[in-house]
């Protein structure tokens, strides 16, 4: 589930995507230029939306588009306003964040105020190598057509299905053992509810 929905939603339609009670949803951690638009994250919103997450129990996928977030986190953690460990989802190639590369990865670990489980969002073309070099790294694979809807270059992907079939493919070459519903709950910190 979004908090972030979609760039110009005001912050009470953002807040009250919460009233559907999701086990975990996204909490951006900072403004920035997205594309051509700007998106605006408050200080204020963001501790109010940590506020009512913590509050109702939703585990927050914490939203990085750049290092200076990774200090919205630290100052959150600071605040008592996230449980611990941290749930960290770096969103890399997003024009007007931090560049997809490896480098801008390792450095995104790096500057995390404290450890905690993670993933990475790399946009369109971006999605497959670092979903990949997070797995072989130790971190999770996201996927769906939130991210990107392609396959391959210029193949539309048929359904979320399909990428996540793909993924699991990835790791298991990899070794690394694909999570059930619960187990996935547990990584993540997720409680059911």
């Amino acid at each position: 589930m979004s908090t972030g929905a979609e760039v110009g939603m005001s912050q009470e339609e953002r807040i009250k995507v919460l009233d559907a009670r999701p086990e975990i949803a996204s909490l951006n951690c900072g403004s920035m230029n997205f594309d051509n638009e700007i998106f605006d994250n408050s200080p204020a919103l963001i501790e109010a939306l940590a506020k009512r997450m913590q509050v109702e129990g939703i585990r927050p996928e914490l939203e990085t588009y750049d290092l200076g977030m990774l200090a919205t986190v630290g100052r959150l953690i600071g605040l008592g306003l996230l449980d611990e460990p941290p749930l960290y989802n770096f969103v890399m190639g997003v024009r007007g964040g931090v560049a997809a590369s490896p480098e801008n990865l390792l450095a995104m670990l790096r500057e995390r105020p404290r450890l905690g489980q993670w993933t990475v969002t790399g946009i369109g073309r971006h999605q497959l190598p670092l979903m990949t070099l997070a797995c072989a790294m130790g971190g999770h694979m996201r996927v769906g057509f939130e991210d990107n809807i392609y396959y391959r270059k210029g193949v539309l992907a048929t359904s979320n299905a399909e990428l996540v079939a793909r993924a699991r493919r990835i790791a298991e070459e990899l070794g690394r053992p694909v999570a059930t519903p619960d187990q996935a709950r547990e990584i993540l910190g997720v409680a059911r509810g």
